[in-house]
């Protein structure tokens, strides 16, 4: 089907000379362009911050008296999961057990006392300067920017606080995994949707800016054109993270298989994700 004319080809929108966002790590052909342009989408841990590396302990100090091992590939390999699915996850798979969510809620009140008290000894992460210098060129254009993360929201405001962000990203531009529907966290789309909806935009007029394959899923099943910030200059990239990034895009068939409807346009898979978006979040109201 033909593209929606704010949706160009990447080749496309080079010879334009497109200066919307970044065309040098893009995730799929998606672009849209500079002028047509509505909101800018931002992860945040190994996003705007460099929170990863100081995760990754309190992940194996959790898990140890549990008898839970977590290598730093495992931990890379979880990127852009719920904290609390990435905890049943885990649990689930080395101790060969279905819990359920209340036993999930004490996992996750047991890894939230440890990383807490960790952040206080080694204190904050340190902003990442090339995606935060993207999100203020954004603002700075008049673009909304909004903070769609799998965080916590707690450790998320406090992060963002503790490094400068918070004028860019205050509570109410921050959407979080708790805000969607139970299970419907990222790899899904439905954080991405609520960011736009709150932003008062067209997903398909957004950009998405992320470093894990369950958030460029989660923006490319939303409608966003992504982009990889890992590819941007001066980012910190480890050796473990180098590894998961060759397995992940070697693997990347989320982006061909058209959600398993052949034929099924971009914007068509866009629109029916927002459709099922909406249902799922009120068949929820509907419940309290």
């Amino acid at each position: 089907s033909r593209p929606l004319p704010h949706h160009r080809s990447a080749k496309e929108t080079n010879k334009k000379k497109n200066a919307s966002a970044a065309a040098m790590s893009a995730v799929g052909s998606r672009v849209v362009l500079a002028e047509d342009l509505q909101g800018a989408l931002f992860d945040v841990d190994g996003t705007l911050i460099d929170s990863m590396p100081q995760f990754f302990p309190s992940w194996v100090e959790w898990g140890k008296p549990l008898g839970l091992t977590i290598t730093e590939d495992d931990f890379y390999g979880y990127s852009g999961w719920p904290m609390p699915d990435i905890l049943r996850d885990i649990y689930e798979s080395q101790k060969g057990v279905k819990v359920n969510d209340d036993f999930v809620q004490q996992l996750l009140k047991e890894y939230k006392a440890i990383h807490d008290r960790r952040m206080k000894e080694v204190g904050p992460p340190a902003p990442i300067a090339a995606t935060v210098a993207k999100a203020r060129e954004h603002a700075a254009a008049g673009v909304k920017v909004m903070a769609a993360t799998s965080g916590l929201r707690e450790t998320v405001e406090m992060h963002l606080r503790e490094v400068g962000l918070s004028d860019l990203f205050p509570p109410e531009r921050i959407v979080c995994a708790a805000d969607v529907a139970p299970g419907r966290g990222k790899p899904k789309p439905d954080i991405f949707l609520r960011a736009a909806e709150v932003a008062g935009v067209d997903p398909k007029r957004c950009v998405a800016y992320e470093d894990a394959e369950a958030g460029f899923e989660a923006a490319w099943r939303a409608g966003c054109q992504v982009v990889d910030v890992r590819d941007f200059e001066g980012y910190p990239c480890p050796a473990a993270l180098k590894r998961a990034m060759v397995k992940e895009r070697a693997r990347r068939s989320w982006l061909q298989e058209e959600d398993d409807r052949p034929g099924e346009s971009s914007e068509a898979q866009a629109k029916r994700a927002k459709l099922e978006h909406e249902a799922v979040n009120g068949a929820a109201a509907a419940q309290v």
